[in-house]
């Protein structure tokens, strides 16, 4: 027997469209595959979730199913038969349609659906309907993997027009990651995700990784640099004798994990600035630097040199 559309969605007959479309949200997160990937129980209730609201969030269709029922896909027919709503159920001056043509109990024929079939199981197979399959690309931002995202977009139907989908991109989705919907028993819709590229970071997995530019005498001396994040820039500290290359991991500073509560680190990597001119002062000092590494001693020049700044200074 097929479930009441308005039960399997949690909601009342005289349910509003917002309370509706709000129920199903709801539903969906919960049976998302995604969320249940080795649960098949909870996937197929997930179809049955989209079949129903294929059908009562359609507001043209959930007049059909208020009237008809189990048969609102044959409103159509039924009405132009002179088919109503009786005490009896769907059907013609309150009697049974099913019972009318033979549905009833002890009548082994097809019942109602085959009146409109054709008669037999031959005739219907041959109605059974069969999925459409819609393929798209769905873009999103490296801020949107942090926060997740919503994404509408628009499928043929079966009776030539548009239907408006809602989809919802999950936190921490990986690039290239197919998120599949079934709107309705006769349609099947697969969007690979496809997340653009970052001019501040790199992704692996719910890491990140950004360099980071810190002056020649910072690594050298020791000092602060700025690093990017997710949520907007942090101050590092750079240790003396920095080399260039070094990663600093920032632990939870990376993206969400898809489906869990855990997040990712972040990895800055340092890039040594040079500097791109020296002053005569500078050039001085660098070359008596230089000695000093190579083992000549240049303390007395680096004293002569102090002393004849200060004089050239007063």
């Amino acid at each position: 027997m097929a479930q009441n559309y308005y039960e399997l969605l949690g909601v009342n007959k005289s349910a509003s469209d917002k309370e509706i479309k709000t129920a199903y949200r709801r539903m969906a997160r919960k049976l998302h595959p995604d969320v249940n990937p080795d649960d098949e129980r909870a996937q197929e209730q997930f179809k049955k979730v989209n079949e129903a609201y294929e059908v009562v969030g359609d507001p043209d269709r959930r007049k059909d199913y208020d009237q008809f029922g189990d048969n609102w896909k044959h409103a159509d027919q039924m009405r132009n038969m002179g088919g109503g709503r009786g005490p009896g159920g769907p059907g013609m001056g309150g009697f049974n349609l099913n019972d009318l043509f033979g549905g009833g109990g002890g009548h082994s024929g097809g019942g109602f659906a085959d009146m409109f079939g054709g008669m037999g199981a031959r005739a219907r197979q041959q109605q059974q309907p069969q999925t459409t399959k819609h393929k798209g690309t769905i873009d999103v931002s490296l801020d949107e993997v942090f926060t997740g995202a919503t994404r509408r977009i628009s499928i043929g139907t079966s009776r030539g027009g548009k239907r408006n989908l809602e989809v919802e991109v999950p936190r921490g989705v990986p690039d290239g990651r197919k998120i599949r919907l079934r709107p309705d028993s006769e349609s099947e819709v697969t969007l690979t995700v496809n997340v653009r590229s970052d001019k501040r970071f790199s992704r692996e997995g719910a890491n990140l990784r950004a360099d980071i530019s810190v002056p020649l005498l910072d690594a050298i001396l020791g000092g602060e640099a700025e690093v990017p994040t997710m949520t907007g820039r942090i101050a590092l500290n750079i240790p003396a004798g920095t080399q260039n290359g070094r990663s600093f991991k920032i632990k939870g500073r990376g993206l969400p994990k898809m489906n869990s509560d855990e997040t990712g680190d972040l990895y800055a990597t340092v890039k040594v600035r040079l500097p791109d001119t020296l002053s005569k002062e500078e050039q001085v000092l660098y070359s008596q630097l230089r000695d000093i590494r190579e083992g000549k001693s240049a303390v007395g020049d680096l004293r002569d040199f102090a002393t004849n700044n200060e004089e050239g200074s007063e």
